[in-house]
């Protein structure tokens, strides 16, 4: 069995404590070694690093002082607790302006979202190429 990222929150220190114990506790049932940990609460941190689990460094693409790491394909800002999406590579790809449908396709495939935070601004775009689509619009 592979677990790659795991997310989770709770409302209280104790609460995603003992939260972060169960986990740990199904993994070593399941045979598995919970790696790369990490929370916004150092204390949480440094119990985790004194039980001898690796607590996961920030992102270190991102500059020295930053508060992000990278989570199921975000950034999380573990200081304000709030997720952010880096679209600079997908406008990247995107000011190339190829106007054609397949063009589109790919752009709305680079999109990774898999905790369907932007499905609003995804399935409009969906919405658009079955329009295209449709109306036979080459």
């Amino acid at each position: 069995m592979y677990v790659d990222d795991w997310i989770t929150g709770q409302d209280t220190r104790e609460e995603a404590f003992l939260i972060s114990l169960h986990a740990e506790n199904i993994m070593k049932e399941a045979g598995m070694e919970m790696r790369k940990w990490i929370s916004n609460d150092t204390t949480l941190m440094s119990h985790r690093t004194a039980k001898g689990i690796d607590t996961y460094p920030v992102d270190t693409s991102v500059s020295l002082g930053s508060n992000k790491t990278k989570v199921l394909g975000l950034a999380w800002q573990t200081l304000d607790d709030c997720l952010t999406l880096d679209t600079k590579g997908l406008l990247e790809f995107i000011s190339t302006n190829k106007n054609t449908k397949r063009f589109l396709l790919q752009a709305i495939g680079k999109i990774f979202d898999p905790l369907g935070l932007i499905s609003p601004f995804n399935i409009r775009m969906k919405c658009l190429i079955q329009e295209l689509w449709k109306n036979k619009i080459t």
